[in-house]
């Protein structure tokens, strides 16, 4: 199984780069584990928080692109019952596994040791719905690595993740996303 899920996963990242890697000198790829994407609804009633460490950006210095895929049911919380919640009345896991961000960023050229602010804009698509977005960020090139750092706002109305009258109390109209992550060059065996 686990031999299954490590094909998938570079299957994954190989589709997820498409023409990405055809210019490679240029191409920044996730380090495995190095990426957190971190979810926070702060409500009245209840505190949700969930963490994903399983998705790889990729990220093309020479024009700007940036893509990254998120498996949806990676997405760990405190206790089963809210994941289960999480994947079967909001996000609907079965029927939208992933959400993906494609997009540019406004810098392309960053200097070593220097953090840069940075906006990227493009394309979320989460629940089956295609929302263009702009995300602020920093990015730092130290020892050939690019670190990305961003915390942004969502809203589940947004992207039709219905909550329920009732639980309006336990889950934020504004979703705090935080990601982090570290990308090496990519390097062409």
């Amino acid at each position: 199984m686990r031999k299954y899920k490590l094909g998938l996963k570079f299957f994954s990242l190989f589709l997820i780069c498409g023409n990405f890697l055809s210019n490679a000198q240029s191409v920044y790829i996730g380090k495995e584990k190095s990426t957190s994407i971190v979810f926070y609804s702060d409500a009245p009633l209840e505190k949700i928080e969930a963490k994903n460490t399983s998705a790889t950006p990729v990220f093309n210095l020479s024009t700007g692109d940036f893509q990254i895929r998120v498996q949806m049911q990676a997405f760990q919380f405190k206790n089963d019952l809210m994941k289960e919640h999480f994947n079967e009345n909001y996000v609907e896991s079965d029927k939208y596994p992933y959400c993906t961000f494609k997009g540019k960023c406004n810098v392309t050229n960053f200097e070593e040791g220097k953090e840069q602010d940075v906006i990227m804009t493009g394309t979320m698509y989460l629940h089956g719905v295609s929302k263009l977005i702009s995300v602020k960020g920093k990015i730092k090139k130290q020892n050939n690595e690019l670190i990305l750092f961003s915390e942004f706002f969502i809203r589940p109305a947004d992207y039709n993740i219905k909550i329920p009258t009732m639980l309006t109390k336990k889950i934020a109209e504004e979703i705090k996303v935080t990601f982090k992550s570290t990308l090496n060059e990519y390097k062409k065996n």
